[in-house]
């Protein structure tokens, strides 16, 4: 069941479908459904490191191996201007008309919407709207005024900035929304007044390495991985390591993510924090080989996430993938799939001594960190990206029928006797 802009439930997948009598159903023909124009948007797409982008990037992969007969459309900003405008990936074009999303960028980009002609857009909230610009709020209405269907994809609900008008404005114009954790769909409801149509994830950017050629865990080697922000909590971390080195003096944390402490300022102070206890690697792209070598060589993951672990959290889905025992902070809400001591132990007190307690368990205690990996790797099947395209197919699926279905119904010939 999806529900439309307004927020009422509808079983037809669309809720400005009209309402058809038995005599109407009966004479109206079922529109064929091949080949459909699906066009997805995002705010960035590779190469720029973006988690929003790089799920993007995995779940069109994924969505071509399921229906290769569908025609399939990205659009995005590219990196630079001068870089190609057009660019042909594995079954998809992606389309970049403008490297920014000023006016004159999203006027471009409205402009191609146009001339693709979708049958069904799906977007891909992230910052607002894209980057503060509220760029995706009038793609939203062009979709909505051509009468095609509008899928949203929720991977922030940023509450604290005034421009989290953008995303809400967004929801109430979408004919169906996708929340990526239950943080993010309890925040539709309280802001846009508006159920969630499903709560599903983001799923794992990077993806382990062939088992042949997975690297041998080095021991004592520890690993925090994604973007370096105010919301991971190093300085605690280091502090914890820090306490261990007496009776773990192998300890190798790796701090891997963007790090660029000469025009960074919160970098320039986190290294400062960190200190000696930990190495930042820098980023990688999510299909770099290094990237992956990391991960496969690390003990335990450490996600300190200040406001919570979740479904939406790549770097947990990573972690996941790769088959690690993973510590980190509990999820904001309790509607979750994380469980303590089973797919992630968790830290429930923000102090060093805590994650000390916690690090020094996993160390100690072969059965736990066993049953951590098994965890993980169970977590890692069970949010898979085709688990993920499957359940996208099925939305887009119902929502274009909904739509033939409508068209149909006002194309049905009337009889007179």
């Amino acid at each position: 069941m999806v529900t439309g802009a307004s927020g009422r439930a509808c079983h037809s997948g669309c809720a400005d479908s009209p309402k058809k009598t038995a005599d109407e159903l009966s004479m109206t023909i079922p529109l064929p459904m091949t080949s459909p124009r699906v066009l997805m948007i995002s705010g960035n797409a590779p190469p720029m490191m973006d988690g929003v982008g790089d799920c993007t990037d995995r779940l069109l992969e994924a969505l071509v191996r399921k229906r290769p007969d569908w025609r399939w459309f990205w659009l995005s900003r590219r990196p630079r201007w001068f870089h190609s405008p057009i660019v042909f990936r594995a079954g998809v074009a992606l389309i970049r008309p403008s490297h920014a999303w000023t006016a004159r960028g999203t006027a471009l980009v409205r402009a191609a919407v146009k001339a693709l002609r979708p049958d069904l857009v799906h977007i891909q909230e992230q910052i607002h709207s894209f980057h503060e610009t509220g760029a995706a709020c009038r793609i939203a209405e062009d979709v909505r005024g051509a009468g095609r269907p509008l899928v949203t994809t929720l991977h922030e609900y940023h509450v604290e900035l005034p421009s989290v008008r953008h995303t809400t404005g967004l929801v109430k114009l979408s004919t169906a929304v996708i929340a990526n954790d239950p943080r993010n769909a309890e925040r539709c409801r309280s802001e846009a007044g508006r159920a969630v149509d499903a709560c599903w994830w983001s799923g794992g950017t990077v993806l382990p390495p062939a088992p042949g050629a997975r690297p041998p865990t080095v021991p004592g080697r520890l690993s925090t991985f994604g973007f370096l922000t105010s919301l991971k909590s190093l300085e605690v971390v280091s502090e914890a390591i820090r306490r261990l080195r007496p009776t773990h003096p192998d300890l190798d944390w790796r701090i891997i993510g963007p790090f660029d402490p000469e025009s960074n300022p919160h970098h320039t102070e986190l290294a400062g924090r960190v200190g000696a206890e930990g190495t930042f690697t820098g980023g990688f792209s999510v299909r770099d080989p290094r990237l992956r070598a990391l991960l496969a060589e690390s003990q335990i993951m450490l996600l300190p996430f200040a406001d919570g672990a979740s479904e939406r959290r790549t770097s947990l889905h990573a972690a996941w993938a790769h088959g690690l025992p993973v510590i980190t902070t509990p999820p904001p809400t309790e509607r979750t799939s994380i469980v303590d001591g089973e797919n992630c132990l968790l830290v429930r007190a923000p102090t060093a001594a805590a994650w000390a307690e916690a690090i020094g368990r996993v160390l100690s205690d072969d059965g736990l960190a066993q049953r951590l990996r098994a965890g993980s790797l169970t977590m890692a099947e069970r949010f898979s990206w085709d688990r993920l395209a499957e359940r996208h197919i099925e939305l887009y699926e119902n929502l274009l029928r909904a739509q033939d279905g409508a068209r149909g119904a006002r194309r049905a010939p009337s009889f007179s006797v």
